[in-house]
């Protein structure tokens, strides 16, 4: 074998040799509600903050938290009252079940359930209520909501002036 083989075959061993050592194991975001790591991120505070005044804006649970058709809760809806309940303790406040469900005992059976859990963790149930209501946030006032409904079927009615149809902004209709 020439020199220059030999020198070759040391060149493919030392890549191959290099591929093989692993970097560092990198940071991982982890933050409450999905867990923890030993390896924390520096942008791990924040998220936590942030997952947290979501929560607070929201404080809602839905079907998708539950197993289908039964009021036992996932892993996805424990994980969520779990960290709700440290929100709880420390605000208070209304736990919303928004839902489409229809099966009334299956409403109640989930309402129940969520009550039950939060009580299970040592959740200050007297600063607390779960009830039934679509999420929290700014909505839409009723009067501008029907205008815009009325608005709307005079529009696909049909009108010879063709202003039937245009709902008015809000900044220009009188306060209901």
């Amino acid at each position: 074998m020439s020199a220059r083989g030999i020198l070759r075959g040391t060149g493919c061993l030392l890549i191959a040799l290099s591929a093989c050592t692993s970097p560092p194991p990198a940071e991982r975001l982890n933050a409450p509600p999905q867990g923890t790591t030993e390896r924390p991120s520096r942008l791990q505070e924040p998220f936590v903050s942030m997952v947290d005044n979501a929560i607070l804006h929201d404080m809602t649970v839905a079907d998708l938290h539950f197993v289908p058709h039964t009021a036992e809760l996932n892993g996805t809806g424990v994980a969520r009252l779990d960290r709700m309940t440290y929100l709880l303790d420390v605000y208070g406040g209304i736990v919303r079940y928004e839902t489409f469900e229809k099966d009334e005992s299956l409403v109640a059976g989930r309402l129940a359930h969520v009550q039950e859990y939060l009580e299970s963790t040592g959740c200050d149930m007297s600063r607390v209520s779960v009830k039934t209501m679509i999420s929290g946030g700014r909505g839409m006032r009723a009067s501008d909501a029907i205008r815009i409904m009325k608005a709307g079927t005079a529009g696909a009615a049909g009108s010879s002036d063709g202003a039937a149809g245009a709902a008015q902004s809000p900044a220009s209709s009188p306060q209901g």
